[in-house]
């Protein structure tokens, strides 16, 4: 970071001027343009509050509400383009012009525009012609100084949106960062709060719309909990959170009042403010200043590296000069470090003896009490032997301490010495010699010396004693071994300074060892000479001071009325012990009487099978019929939920059930696929079975989100250690939500890694924390809850799947799976955020194969529509939606506009007009005509279809039966004939020859076209990977991020690549089939011309075939970003200039060299897979049709032989019209 000297330089306008002029004559206009800004605001004392955020989430609508006048204009679709400044003052506005990128950035500025502020609409939106806007109208409460800022939504797609928001950020003194309530957890939400905040500047969280909280899924201190949590993990350093709705002012947790008031505070703080901002975003533009000239240098640089023959070996002789300017620092300091070291060492060495054991201790007092006065040796003893036994004592104390002080000091001072010594190379025989006499003695003056006569003897005097001669032993020692240390040292000395004076001589020779190398060196000398005299210009950077900022202290609990609601609207809530199943209950909610007119039908089919199952010669068909009854008693109807995170699917999936009963966040919760359905067997009402992942499958997620985060391979032992050390510091945004995996990952494992590879049974309340908790969920592939509610006793299973922003590949699969078999598909998206890039990826797979479905089984859900303000706006909103899937290729969708929350609430009060008002009835009937009524009608049919081709066989097979005895005999005489022509034919169709080879080149065919349409849209996804939000001043390494943006390009086209395979899948299905369709209708039509009383049934293919094994696509070779770093000089040549397009220009062909090679990868497995799938549904299809000619052929035989057959066949066909019609009723 680049910091202002401290200088005796007065801070002021003289200082920014002097910047201003610098940094023009470096060449910077951007950098000199904003710091000019800065001293026009300077000057002027203007006090500006930017206010910004997601697209959608209520910045313009709050601006306005806080100004008491309409200013912007506001909707649940993106409108702000334009960073849009507000003032008081005489109602007017001015549109600046933008500048052409093709004109010079130091072009004269084009007239500005004067309009009134009633035409300031169409302005706004359009971003793209203009660059700023300033708005004048009466608004008292800003005064003569203080400024509004919008800015466009940061999660815009468009390009100019994000400039726009990232260019105007240097004016802004504090930032009012809004968010929506359901959005708070976005990775753009926390990525662009994060880059605020390293500004440094004050920053307010808002979370709009609080209206939406509902206490009952969630309590309000746990949705706060969780908002501050998420900011602390992406070290978002904020001032404070409000909670805001502009709809329900009354609202208990509403803080708009405060908000004003907080406004008014801040505005009394402005100069200081001012003062602390202006001085924030020097800095910020120094260092994006010096960021940008150190990019300047890369060309030169890179230039240089290729003549010195690459990095490795500028690296090489980095690391030469780092190893020794390294070594000539412990060379310098070498002699100082081992003299600390060694008496670090002999410090402990010494202060960890003990030399004063019990057993020296009672000898010291033996000592003592013979030195005393009038000691004696026995009662009567005399002088000799007092002396005697006075030298036995102290001979007996002193041999003892020396043995002790051997063992204790001086053998371990001797290996220290000798060791240290023998390390540097120093030790020899003269050496140990000499340490002998450094070595002390024990002698009687040691022990004699802290004597004192006139001393009482006592335990305590002893014990002092013993410590006086225990020190000063050991300071005898730590005197003479530093004394010998102290001539060592000198030898180490000397040898230091000779080798101090080698390694400079090699320190001049790598200098001069290459004149590009030098070159290099004075490039980065440059770059720090550049620094050094860019801080000499800055003033000192300013401190604020503690407690000017106003506190936004923490909410007052609600009412006790308003509490008490709460308390009702959550005993609504599905309880953690769920009821038993009900015995009846409301019948009109989506397909409501499925069941039964399946299970009618079903009965129906089940007495045709019987009737049939008397005659052998309808054996086929009375099977194919009983499996067809059996189908359909236990018929179920599979509805698949998609849609991004917090677009209200599990709220979504809770009103169609009628109860609370997954649970729903304002936070991401559905990690894994859920699937509710009617209990079963032993599966009560209520329970789940939680399928938890395979240990292979977890550390395949695993090994993944360590790739794409550059963490090597995961140890399957310390991951969690790796993971615990990250933080989201200059993670690429596609890296972030791999980032929150881990974290939570991390924080569950203890509990999960003994439960991998398991399936649980758990109750509601457990089901719910696998479900809603990320710790728990991400462990889980998937869960099955056993629920009875009008729904799911029709049979419907409801599929609830982590969201079209899934961050593992192996979903890509999943989600394809969902695609072709479910029954109906539900895409939920949220009013206020109607199209995201998640659901993008997720449409323009739906779009690829919605015409392979054989009905429009595709619903498209506005949830949350109570958020608008009035019909207009949610026309805005269908039409929006509508465009966007168009562009995904879904022509005529079906939109439904709804508050499944408001469905919700009136089904549990039995509100009808507040479930009809939520416009949930509407979808709930199509989906009741759809599930309930076509999709039952159209199985009955086709069931009604088999009794009527039965019927039809009775039918030919009597009118044979009733043939004078001539034509009977004439038959006769052909039958054999026609035996074995249909026999040849049966066998044709059997070989069927040439289908291998069209598979193959229907494969070959579909895949062209699959690379075809990769390749017309790498441009749009270069656009999405290479985008100015994320390759930006001030982000970081822009080499890092840089390379991470081709890594993610990578990344998409290889998705890209999976979901156009898993659609071509499906169109190779539906060829085979159709194939195979086509040929059994020709011998169908090639053995009636035979003999009209070959009836064949079962022509269509209806059984679904297998999915191939399509595992997660990869490049066999990564893309060389390295190579083509030197296109990016910096983001304003890249995004402005022709950088992004000579980039895509020369990458582009060996992208679409290794997209080809990856499709044409899967080409032979493809064309192998449905040809074995081809032959196996041949073969049954042929038994089949064998079965049935053998049976066709033994009642021809019979009747024209004469066999009393006469009238059977009547009767028989009697008895199917019979069940053909009301089959027939059933269909209607």
């Amino acid at each position: 970071m680049v910091v202002g000297t401290q200088n005796n330089i007065k801070n002021g306008l003289e200082q920014l001027e002097t910047l201003h002029h610098k940094l023009s004559a470096w060449g910077d206009w951007k950098s000199s343009q904003a710091i000019n800004d800065l001293m026009r605001k300077k000057r002027a004392g203007e006090f500006t509050i930017a206010v910004c955020g997601h697209f959608s989430a209520g910045k313009s609508s709050l601006i306005n509400k806080l100004c008491g006048m309409t200013i912007l204009p506001s909707g649940p679709v993106p409108t702000s383009a334009n960073v849009v400044m507000i003032r008081n003052g005489v109602s007017h506005a001015i549109i600046y012009p933008a500048v052409p990128t093709d004109v010079d950035a130091s072009h004269e500025e084009l007239m500005p525009l004067e309009v009134s502020t009633t035409q300031l609409d169409d302005y706004c939106k359009n971003g793209g012609e203009y660059s700023s806007i300033e708005v004048w109208d009466h608004i008292p409460f800003l005064g003569a100084n203080t400024v509004l800022m919008d800015t466009p939504g940061v999660d815009s797609t468009d390009d100019g949106h994000q400039k726009a928001t990232h260019s105007a950020l240097h004016l802004a003194d504090v930032v009012l960062y809004v968010m929506d309530y359901n959005h708070v957890q976005s990775e753009n939400n926390l990525m662009f709060a994060k880059s605020l905040s390293d500004w440094g500047k004050p920053l307010y969280l808002i979370v709009n719309q609080i209206d939406k909280h509902q206490e009952h899924e969630l309590s309000f201190l746990g949705y706060h909990e969780e908002v501050v949590t998420a900011f602390e993990r992406w070290q978002v350093a904020y001032e404070g959170i409000l909670y805001n709705s502009l709809k329900e002012m009354n609202h208990p947790y509403n803080q708009h009042d405060r908000l004003k008031s907080l406004i008014t505070d801040l505005i009394v703080q402005r100069e200081v403010l001012v003062d602390y901002s202006v001085s924030c975003s020097v800095q910020h533009v120094a260092e994006e200043h010096l960021e940008q000239y150190t990019q300047s240098l890369d060309m030169e640089k890179e230039s240089l590296l290729e003549e010195l023959g690459g990095e490795e070996w500028l690296g090489q002789i980095e690391a030469q000069k780092a190893s020794l300017e390294l070594e000539q620092t412990h060379l310098e300091g070498a002699s100082q470090n081992e003299r600390e070291l060694i008496r670090i060492e002999l410090n402990k060495l010494l202060d960890n003896s003990n030399l004063m054991p019990a057993e020296m201790r009672e000898l010291a007092q033996l000592y003592l009490e013979s030195r005393r006065p009038g000691f004696k040796k026995g009662l009567w003893l005399v002088g000799n032997k007092t002396l005697v036994e006075q030298e036995q004592r102290k001979n007996q104390f002193l041999n003892h301490l020396g043995e002790r002080v051997a063992s204790q000091v001086e053998y371990h001072v001797r290996h220290l010495i000798s060791e240290w010594a023998a390390k540097h190379d120093l030790w020899s025989v003269e050496w140990q010699k000499k340490l002998d006499l450094f070595i002390p003695s024990i002698d009687e003056a040691m022990v004699s010396n802290a004597y004192q006569n006139e001393a009482t003897l006592s335990g305590e005097y002893v014990l002092n004693y013993c410590t006086t001669v225990s020190e000063l032993i050991k300071s005898h020692y730590r005197r003479r071994v530093t004394e010998f240390h102290e001539q060592l040292l000198l030898l180490l000395e000397e040898a230091a300074a000779r080798e101090l004076q080698q390694l400079r001589a090699r320190m001049a020779d790598l200098q001069q060892q290459s004149a590009a190398s030098s070159r290099y060196a004075a490039l980065l000398r440059e770059e720090a000479a550049h620094a050094a005299a860019l801080a000499e210009l800055l003033p000192p950077r300013q401190a604020l001071t503690p407690g000017i900022l106003p506190v936004v202290g923490p909410l007052r609990p609600p009412a006790p009325a308003v509490a008490a609601s709460a308390l009702l609207g959550a005993l609504r809530v599905a309880p953690a012990l769920a009821p038993p199943p009900r015995s009846g209950g409301a019948t009109g909610g989506a397909a409501g009487g499925r069941r039964q007119r399946l299970a009618d039908a079903a009965a129906q089919l089940q007495g045709a099978a019987a009737l049939l199952g008397q005659y052998p010669a309808m054996a086929t068909a009375a099977r194919g019929i009983t499996e067809r009854a059996a189908a359909l008693h236990s018929g179920t109807f599979t509805l698949a939920l998609f849609g991004a995170f917090s677009a209200g699917k599990s709220s979504f999936a809770n009103a169609l059930l009628g109860e609370d009963v997954l649970p729903v966040s304002p936070h991401p919760t559905t990690a894994a696929i859920n699937r509710i359905l009617a209990p079963q067997g032993e599966m009560k009402h209520g329970t789940a079975h939680v399928i938890m992942k395979s240990r292979e499958s977890w550390m395949e997620d695993l090994r993944i989100s360590f790739e794409i985060l550059h963490l090597g391979t995961p140890d399957p032992l310390d991951w969690c250690q790796t993971v615990n050390h990250i933080t989201s510091d200059g993670i690429h945004p596609a890296g972030l939500p791999h980032y929150t995996f881990l974290k939570a990952a991390s924080a569950g494992w203890k509990d999960a890694e003994k439960r991998l590879g398991s399936v649980q049974s758990v109750d509601l309340a457990q089901y719910r924390a696998f479900v809603a908790d990320e710790s728990k969920s991400c462990f889980v592939e998937r869960i099955d809850l056993f629920y009875s509610c009008d729904l799911t006793e029709q049979g419907i299973i409801l599929v609830d799947t982590p969201g079209a922003d899934s961050l593992h590949a192996r979903h890509t699969g999943v989600t394809f799976q969902y695609m072709k078999y479910a029954d109906a598909i539900v895409f939920v998206t949220y009013y206020n955020h109607a199209f995201t890039k998640g659901d993008r990826q997720f449409l323009s797979q739906l779009g690829r194969v919605k015409d392979s479905f054989a009905l429009d089984k595709m619903y498209f859900i506005i949830n949350a529509s109570d958020l608008a303000g009035s019909s207009d706006e949610l026309e805005q909103v269908k039409e929006h939606v509508k465009l966007n899937l168009r562009s995904s290729g879904i022509g005529s969708p079906h939109i439904y506009a709804l508050s499944s929350m408001q469905a919700l609430k009136g089904k549990i009060s039995g509100d009808d007009s507040l479930q009809l008002h939520s416009g949930f009835t509407a979808f709930e009937n199509s989906l009741n005509d759809f599930a309930g009524k076509e999709l039952p009608g159209l199985s009955i049919q086709a069931a009604r279809q088999e009794i009527t081709s039965a019927r039809m066989r009775a039918d030919e097979w009597d009118r044979i039966s009733r043939q004078d005895e001539v034509t009977r005999g004439v038959q006769r005489q052909e039958l054999a004939k026609t035996w074995i022509d249909a026999s040849r034919l049966l066998s044709q169709f059997e070989k069927m020859e040439g289908v291998e080879k069209d598979i193959e080149q229907e494969t070959k065919e579909l895949l062209f076209h699959v690379r075809q349409r990769i390749y017309y849209r790498i441009g749009t996804f270069f656009q999405e990977s290479f985008h100015p939000s994320v390759l930006r001043d001030g982000a970081g390494s822009l080499k890092e991020i840089y390379m991470d943006c081709g890594r993610e390009l990578e990344q998409i086209l290889l998705r890209e690549i999976d979901q156009e395979v898993w659609a071509t899948t499906l169109r190779l299905e539906l060829q085979s089939k159709k194939i195979l369709d086509e040929a059994a209708s020709r011998l169908s039509e090639q053995l009636q011309e035979l003999d009209e009383g070959i009836l064949l049934t079962n022509l269509k293919e209806v059984k679904d075939w297998e999915l191939p094994n399509i595992q997660a696509s990869h490049f066999h070779q990564s893309m060389d970003w390295q190579a083509v770093w030197h296109i990016f000089k910096s983001p304003k040549a890249f995004f402005e200039g022709k950088g992004r397009e000579k980039l895509r220009h020369d990458i582009e062909p060996t992208l679409k060299e290794a997209i080809a090679e990856v499709v044409q990868s899967r080409q032979q497995y493809l064309a192998n897979f449905y040809n074995t799938e081809f032959q196996q549904a041949l073969h049954r299809r042929g038994s089949v049709l064998s079965e049935q000619l053998q049976e066709s052929y033994n009642v021809m035989e019979e009747t024209l032989q004469g066999a009393d057959s006469l009238g059977q066949w009547q009767e028989l066909s009697k008895n199917l019209i019979i069940f053909e019609q009301v089959m027939n009723d059933l269909t209607r």
